[in-house]
């Protein structure tokens, strides 16, 4: 068994009696409000899209880039196989991205014009078609 604890008589509240004007000695000095800290909310996509729209490196990783440009030129030259420069495929590379970020831009503003946040392949479509990008080139 614990230790024995002694029950509490129940106090009895006690009045005070205040002036319907405090005095001098009552009086509480004004508390200043102090500015509360506002947080902001941070979401991570957010800061994701604000670094990528910040720095100018490639999206797509070379080897596959490399490997996929290489076979588009294997199919339109019947098998033949060429050699590549590093930077006729970092070019190449360059104008893929830009064309595909400018793509995206274009489907987005039609995204938010049909009052909508999200990107449907619909509205990608829709931009090729405007844009006159052929649908299929095989």
């Amino acid at each position: 068994m614990g230790p024995r604890r002694r029950r509490r008589k129940p106090e009895t509240p006690t009045r005070r009696v205040e002036s319907p004007t405090p005095g001098p000695s009552r009086r509480r000095p004004p508390v200043a409000p102090t500015p509360r800290q506002h947080r902001r909310r941070t979401f991570g996509w957010l800061q994701e899209i604000r670094k990528l729209q910040k720095s100018t490196h490639l999206l797509l990783r070379k080897a596959p880039f490399s490997r996929v440009a290489r076979e588009v030129c294997t199919k339109f030259t019947r098998g033949v196989d060429f050699n590549w420069q590093a930077q006729a495929l970092l070019a190449l590379q360059e104008a893929a991205e830009a064309f595909l970020v400018h793509l995206f831009e274009d489907a987005y503003l039609l995204t938010l014009h049909a009052g909508r946040v999200t990107l449907f392949p619909k509205d990608v479509q829709l931009a090729r078609r405007i844009r006159g990008i052929q649908e299929g080139l095989g």
